[in-house]
């Protein structure tokens, strides 16, 4: 895919202080390869891509000249390499057209109406996040990660003894805090739900789930809550996907299991 095809969005990503806008998907994908299944060696992204030895050659060789992505000999063999990151998502910005603001003034007005404990200094997150997605820019990463942050904050407070007893902790702290009224749906496999969520009420309906920093929170607790073992939190439904609630599924370290 050439560099110069704006219908491509552009994925930023963030090295030692400088951020660096990649459009390839070759690129990307190759990024993502790296992000999602760490260290990878060089015939792994070629399986990966479907691409030549030396077309993959260029691409690797341009994200290490970015400084996105580093590589080390593999022990025993020199003369193999395997290819880490050295970088973050930060955001993407996708192609978009501006629609106006009509839309968003009267998806907040509809949200007094319906949920008449929310005032304007509340408002003004989502009038930002609003804005952000009209203008095609998408910060899905720094807002996990500033879910995480808080969630590793707080965590002391709410990881209980048993997992019954951090659930219920997050579920009091959603309710404390007026982020929403959680519930817990199933145990197995494991899902909460949000009514009247916080973080997604006011947004124009879209077609992927919204509520990264509700991910970034719970992914932190539930990690601390088993250890820093490894969970993994998604969305499966969203309020501004037409559900009733938002839903967030966890995926729990392979060592547990919920009788």
């Amino acid at each position: 895919m050439p560099e110069s095809d704006i219908s491509q969005p552009l994925k930023l990503f963030s090295s030692d202080g400088t951020v660096t806008a990649i459009r390839s998907t070759v690129r990307n994908n190759i990024l993502f390869l790296i992000r999602d299944e760490g260290e990878v060696s060089f015939s792994r992204i070629m399986e990966y891509t479907s691409l030549s030895k030396s077309t993959v050659s260029v691409h690797v060789n341009s994200l290490i000249d970015a400084g996105l992505i580093a590589s080390h000999a593999v022990p025993g063999d020199a003369r193999k390499k395997t290819y880490y990151l050295t970088s973050s998502h930060l955001a993407d910005i996708e192609p978009c057209r501006q629609t106006g603001n009509n839309e968003f003034r009267e998806l907040i007005r509809q949200c007094y109406i319906k949920y008449d404990n929310v005032d304007y200094r509340q408002i003004i997150p989502h009038i930002i996040q609003v804005a952000l997605i009209e203008a095609g820019i998408r910060i899905d990463p720094i807002m996990i990660r500033g879910g995480e942050m808080l969630g590793e904050s707080v965590s002391m407070y709410l990881v209980g003894n048993t997992l019954e007893k951090t659930l219920d902790n997050i579920v009091k702290f959603w309710a404390r805090y007026g982020l929403g009224e959680m519930r817990i749906r199933s145990m197995s496999p494991l899902r909460l739900e949000i009514y009247k969520c916080y973080e997604c009420m006011v947004l124009p309906k879209v077609e992927r789930a919204c509520c990264v920093i509700s991910r970034g929170i719970l992914t932190a607790v539930l990690s601390a809550h088993f250890g820093k073992q490894p969970v993994t939190v998604e969305e499966i439904e969203c309020m501004a996907q037409g559900y009733p609630a938002c839903c967030f599924e966890v995926t729990l370290p392979d060592s547990v299991v919920i009788s």
